[in-house]
C-alpha cells in the first residue's frame, strides 16, 4: 500500500529557499577559498621577488667581507738608495701612495725606492680596506750630529740646549769641542735674537766623507764659486732649509745650515760668502 505524504505548500516555499541558500553560501565559500589561495600565491610571488633582490646585496656582501688586504711586514728600516718590494696581497688591485715623496718613492707594484734620510709612510688601498706600510730611511755615515734645533728659537733656548760654555759675538754664539770630526758649531741670530743660521766647521781630513754625509741627507742643488748648495725639499713649496758648504781655510771646511730664501729667490742668492763673515770673529774667540 502506498502512502503519499503532502506537503503544504508554504512548506515547500521554505525548503526552497533553503536550497537556495546552500547555493549561494557554497559559491561565496567557493570564492572565498580562492581569494585564500590567490593572497597566499600573491605573497609567495612577492617573496620569491624580494629574495631574488637580495641575493645579489648578500653576494656583494660576502665578497666585500672576503676581499681582505694583508700586508706581511707594516715597517722597514733602509738606508740611502735601497730597494725593498712590500709584500701585501688583496683580491683587488692594490694603490701605494707615499705621504713624503722626499724620503721615498715607491711604483704601481710596491716597489720602494729610500730616498733621503728620515721616516714616511705609504699608504696601501684596495677600495675596501687601508693598511699603513712605515719607511725610516737610516744614515749609513755619521760625520757628526746635526743640532736638533728650529730656525726662529730664542738665544736662549739654544743656550739651555747647549749649555752656558760658549763664546759670543755682536751676532751669535759659538762652542768648542762639538764633535771629533767637527769640533765648532756656531749660531747667528738675527736682530730679535731669533735663531736665523747655524754652521759646523768639519775638518779638512774628512773632506771625502762630506759628499757622502750630506747626499744621504740633502738634495744636491747645484755649486757656484766654489760653494755646493743642498735642500731638504724636492720642490720650492716644500724645502724649509738650505745647506751650503765652502772651503773657509786649509783646515776646515764651513757647512752653514740656513732658512730657505724668500719665494722667487735662488737659493745660491742665499749670500754663503757674507754669512761666512758673521763668523769669523766668533772662530777667532774659539781659537
Amino acid at each position: 500500500m502506498q502512502i503519499l505524504c503532502i506537503v503544504p505548500c508554504h512548506l515547500c516555499e521554505i525548503i526552497k529557499q533553503m536550497n537556495d541558500m546552500k547555493t549561494i553560501f557554497f559559491v561565496q565559500e567557493s570564492i572565498l577559498i580562492n581569494k585564500c589561495i590567490m593572497k597566499k600565491q600573491t605573497n609567495y610571488l612577492k617573496l620569491l621577488i624580494i629574495s631574488c633582490l637580495l641575493v645579489p646585496f648578500f653576494y656583494s656582501c660576502d665578497k666585500d667581507d672576503t676581499d681582505f688586504l694583508t700586508l706581511s711586514t707594516s715597517e722597514k728600516t733602509l738606508n740611502y738608495h735601497d730597494e725593498y718590494q712590500i709584500d701585501a696581497t688583496s683580491s683587488s688591485d692594490i694603490e701605494y701612495t707615499v705621504k713624503d715623496d722626499y724620503h721615498a718613492s715607491v711604483s704601481e707594484t710596491g716597489l720602494v725606492k729610500a730616498r733621503f734620510v728620515g721616516e714616511t709612510n705609504i699608504v696601501l688601498n684596495n677600495s675596501s680596506e687601508e693598511k699603513i706600510f712605515k719607511l725610516t730611511v737610516e744614515p749609513k755615515y755619521n760625520l757628526y750630529p746635526e743640532p736638533d734645533v728650529e730656525f726662529g728659537a730664542t738665544k736662549s733656548s739654544v743656550i739651555r740646549e747647549f749649555g752656558s760654555d760658549y763664546s759670543e759675538s755682536d751676532s751669535g754664539i759659538g762652542y768648542k769641542d762639538y764633535s771629533s770630526a767637527a769640533p765648532v758649531i756656531m749660531f747667528i741670530f738675527d736682530d730679535d735674537d731669533k735663531l736665523s743660521s747655524y754652521v759646523v766647521m768639519v775638518k779638512t781630513f774628512y773632506s771625502s766623507k762630506i759628499v757622502d754625509f750630506l747626499g744621504e741627507r740633502y738634495l744636491p742643488v747645484g755649486e757656484e764659486d766654489d760653494v755646493f748648495y743642498f735642500s731638504n725639499g724636492l720642490t720650492d713649496e716644500t724645502t724649509t732649509m738650505a745647506v751650503m758648504v765652502g772651503l773657509y781655510n786649509v783646515s776646515y771646511w764651513m757647512i752653514l745650515y740656513s732658512t730657505y730664501p724668500p719665494s722667487g729667490k735662488s737659493i745660491k742668492n742665499i749670500g754663503f760668502t757674507d754669512r761666512s763673515i758673521d763668523f769669523d770673529n766668533l772662530l777667532k774667540k774659539l781659537d
